[in-house]
Order: structure tokens, then sequence, then C-alpha cells
């Protein structure tokens, strides 16, 4: 349960942090090669990212491009997001869900083994931290052998229309977010996240070695 608290946890804090992408935007001079100013830059990305959070109930935002105003996002965009605000909410949903069950296994173990009860999460976190360590370590490699081959999988598994697959042509999102900033944005949270079990694993590492009573899982 903490592992899937400290995932949703990462990706809230980077993903959806307007100043992840800003930074970058001003690093890649990105508004420049748009043709855009960076206000109206910035101004898109935080209506995108205020959207998926629920903050507002539309992504309608004018800016001025090629020196002429136009909307940022088009039909396909915005019916796009509807899906990636959805997925976004979901995964909120099982967040809050598994925190709630994570304060009602800590409470059960208060109750029924109070002695025992840091002895046995402990064991526990290790033992899914094995299990975390092969999957980060198979994604790992596979996001840095090949990012784009990860990056499409990702969308063909948790969106059932090609609605994701934009045209830099006629469609200004792929634009401001282009691949690398998602490649940067993943790899972030991944740190983020490993950090995160790692100090947990540190910990339980340590009470196992120091603190747990031996053949304690056996009574």
């Amino acid at each position: 349960m903490f592992i899937v608290c400290a995932a949703v946890f990462s990706i809230q804090s980077i993903a959806l942090d307007p100043d992840f992408y800003t930074t970058r935007y001003e690093q890649m001079e990105l508004a420049s090669d748009l043709n855009v100013s960076n206000q109206d830059l910035n101004d898109s990305i935080i209506v995108l990212l205020d959207y998926i959070q629920d903050n507002r109930q539309d992504m309608d935002i004018t800016i001025t491009r090629n020196g002429q105003a136009v909307e940022a996002f088009n039909t396909k965009e915005k019916t796009h997001m509807v899906d990636v605000k959805a997925l976004y909410q979901n995964a909120i949903t099982v967040g809050i869900v598994c925190f709630v069950f994570m304060i009602g296994i800590l409470v059960y173990f208060f109750v029924k083994e109070k002695k025992l009860m840091i002895s046995y999460l402990s064991k526990g976190m290790i033992q899914a931290s094995i299990c975390l360590g092969i999957v980060l370590l198979f994604f790992g490699m596979w996001i840095a052998y090949d990012f784009t081959g990860f990056w499409t999988w990702f969308h063909t598994v948790f969106f059932s229309n090609d609605l994701w697959l934009l045209d830099p042509r006629t469609d200004f999102m792929i634009c401001m977010l282009p691949e690398i900033i998602f490649n940067q944005l993943v790899i972030s949270i991944i740190i983020e996240f490993v950090l995160m079990v790692a100090i947990a694993l540190a910990f339980s590492i340590y009470y196992q070695f120091k603190k747990a009573p031996i053949g304690f899982d056996r009574k």
C-alpha cells in the first residue's frame, strides 16, 4: 500500500507542477521555436494542468502564434485530455483507497500485534521492495534504451483510442510537450519514487537486523 501511495504522490508532485515545465521551456527556448510568447506558453501549460486536476472545466485559452490570435487547443486535443484527466483522477482515487487501507493495516497491527507491528511491516516492505526492484529494473532499462517504445506502449495500455497520436503540424499540445520533456518527467518521477521507497527500505532493513525479535514471524 505504501508503494502505491508513494507512486501516486510522486506523479502528483512532479507531473502537475507547472515549474517543472516552465523551467524546461526556458532552458529549451521553446517559446521562440513555436513562435509564441513565454507568457502564452506558460499560461497554456497551467490551463492544461488545472484542467487535469479538475480546477477548471475547460481548456479554452487564446494565444498569439505567428502573429495571429488562435485557440491553443483544438477539439482533438481537448477530447484526448478528457481521457488524461480521467486517468489522473482514477490514479488519485487508487492512491486514496490504498492510503485508507494502509491506515487500516496500521490500526490492525497496533491493536492485535503492537509489539511486533514494525517487525511485520518492515519484513513486508523488504519483500515488496524485492519485487518492485525487478519491475523497476526492467522498465528502467526499457526507458533508457527506447523511451519512444515505452511511451507508445504506455499509451496503448492506458488509452482505448488513438487520440493521443497528435500531429505537430496541427496540434499545439504535442509541440509544447515534446518527447524530451516527457522523458525527463518520467525519469524525475521514478527518481523521487525510488528515493521514497529507498528510505522506507533502509529503515526496514535496519530494523530487521537490529531490532526485530529472532523468529518473530513463526510465533
